[in-house]
């Protein structure tokens, strides 16, 4: 197969890991937290993903080493996925829907292409894009109707649940902005243990200080729901980002928040027993047309700041 062929083969089956296991993680999360404590789950998926993770690198023969100035920056992302957006996310499920979860979370593309356009050198979205985008927020609008109306009467709980699902969206917002502009020299597996790993110790800190590991009552669905988090939620999930951060702008790979809560929501219905309402239909056919147009766009992409140690080619 020529290598232009095999690229993209790459990019779209990164795109697919990223679209359909993510979307799917929203259900598993609902699950943990409802078992354990959001530092808990939140300790014990990255820990247990960090472990897998070198397991693969072992088996590959690749070193794990980085510069210590990749390592710092390596970990600042982890912090900003693993530890406060993923910690953040658990809570927010804890007062809010799972389905309603995906779909704050979905804003997470309007969040980046604010900083990109603030930040020097930024993405520039063309007017195709700016359309999608903007039909994507119009989607998710209409696909959050229904639930907004459902749980008007739980006020300060609702509210609070959406203040903390909006900070976690913002977290992951910016670990995407700093993860494309670092222009890290480093395998996907090796990027994606050293965030997984700095994560974890932070949140086992942070569960430890909390005594959650004195309080836990594991229960089997909780520890199957960390498990398949740690899999293909962390493992899978995040190397594909990770792989996609690399290769595609970042603008374009933050469409899979579009993607996600179309497909949180299939499998409440294939599995939960879920219902639909039209405007939920409607707003998920928005969703799916604004994924199309924002990944079909050309980004207008500003030179980034040249970093000397760091940067290698980005393949458009």
């Amino acid at each position: 197969m020529p290598a232009a062929a095999a690229h993209r083969n790459r990019i779209l089956i990164a795109f697919a890991c990223v679209y359909f296991f993510w979307g799917s993680t929203y259900s598993a999360i609902r699950i943990a937290g409802e078992h354990l404590a959001p530092p808990l789950v939140g300790a014990i998926r990255s820990l247990f993903s960090t472990v897998i993770i070198c397991g693969i690198c072992m088996l590959r023969g690749t070193s794990l080493r980085v510069p210590l100035r990749t390592a710092w920056r390596l970990a600042l992302i982890g912090i900003l996925f693993m530890t406060i957006n993923n910690l953040l996310l658990i809570w927010g499920e804890t007062k809010v829907a799972s389905g309603l979860a995906s779909l704050i979370i979905a804003m997470i593309p309007i969040f980046v292409a604010v900083i990109e356009t603030a930040l020097p050198g930024g993405e520039r979205l063309n007017l195709r894009g700016w359309a999608g985008t903007l039909l994507g927020a119009l989607g998710m609008l209409v696909l959050l109707w229904p639930t907004l109306h459902r749980t008007e009467g739980t006020g300060r709980r609702s509210l609070a649940g959406f203040l903390i699902l909006i900070a976690a969206g913002l977290a992951f917002a910016v670990g995407s902005v700093l993860s494309r502009r670092f222009h890290f020299r480093v395998d996907s597996f090796v990027a994606t243990a050293w965030q997984l790993g700095c994560a974890g110790l932070v949140n086992i800190v942070i569960a430890t200080a909390g005594g959650t590991f004195r309080t836990a009552h594991f229960t089997l669905p909780g520890i199957v729901s960390i498990v398949y988090l740690s899999t293909f939620g962390s493992v899978v999930g995040l190397t594909a980002y990770t792989y996609l951060l690399k290769h595609v702008p970042v603008t374009k790979v933050s469409t899979y928040a579009f993607v996600n809560p179309v497909v949180a929501v299939l499998i409440g219905i294939a599995f939960l027993g879920e219902r639909l309402e039209p405007a939920e239909i409607t707003g998920m056919l928005l969703i799916l047309v604004a994924v199309a147009t924002v990944i079909l766009s050309r980004t207008k992409a500003g030179p980034a700041p040249s970093d000397p140690l760091l940067e290698v080619p980005i393949e458009e």
